[in-house]
C-alpha cells in the first residue's frame, strides 16, 4: 500500500515541478469565436499546455492535470481546427485510409514556428488570452 501512494505522489509535480497557473481565453477567426480545434502553449522549458475549444471560441488549458493551465513564463502558441474538429470530414469509404483533415484556419496558425502568436503566464494575476486569427 505504501509503495501505490509513492508512485501516486512520484507524477504529482510533473516535470521537475514547475510552477503553473490557470489559463484561459477565446479564440476567435476573422472576428468571429472558433467554436472547435485545440489550443496549445508551449513554453521555453517544461511540457506543453493543450486545451480544447468549444462552441463558443472560449478555452482552458492543462500542462500535468485537468484545469492546472500553463507553465508560468513565456509561451509559443498554436491553434488546430479541422474538418474532423468541426465534424464535417467525410467518412472513409470501408477498406480505405482515412484522409489527412483538412485546416480550416490558415496553415500559418498550425505551427509554433509560424503562428507568430505568443503569450506571457503569470504565476499572479490575469491569464485570459485573446487569440485573433485572420486569413
Amino acid at each position: 500500500m505504501a509503495s501505490a501512494s509513492v508512485m501516486l505522489c512520484s507524477g504529482c509535480f510533473g516535470q521537475k515541478g514547475l510552477e503553473t497557473a490557470p489559463v484561459s481565453g477565446v479564440v476567435t477567426y476573422n472576428g468571429k469565436p472558433l467554436p472547435y480545434g485545440r489550443v496549445s502553449f508551449r513554453p521555453e522549458a517544461g511540457s506543453p499546455a493543450t486545451g480544447a475549444i468549444q462552441s463558443d471560441g472560449s478555452f482552458s488549458l492543462s500542462t500535468y492535470g485537468n484545469g492546472d493551465g500553463a507553465i508560468v513564463g513565456t509561451h509559443q502558441v498554436s491553434i488546430t481546427a479541422t474538418e474532423a474538429d468541426a465534424g464535417t470530414m467525410a467518412e472513409a469509404a470501408a477498406n480505405t485510409e482515412m484522409a489527412v483533415p483538412k485546416s480550416l484556419i490558415p496553415k500559418k496558425y498550425t505551427s509554433f514556428s509560424t503562428s507568430e502568436l505568443t503569450a506571457e503566464v503569470v504565476a499572479r494575476g490575469d491569464n485570459k488570452f485573446t487569440l485573433e486569427l485572420r486569413d
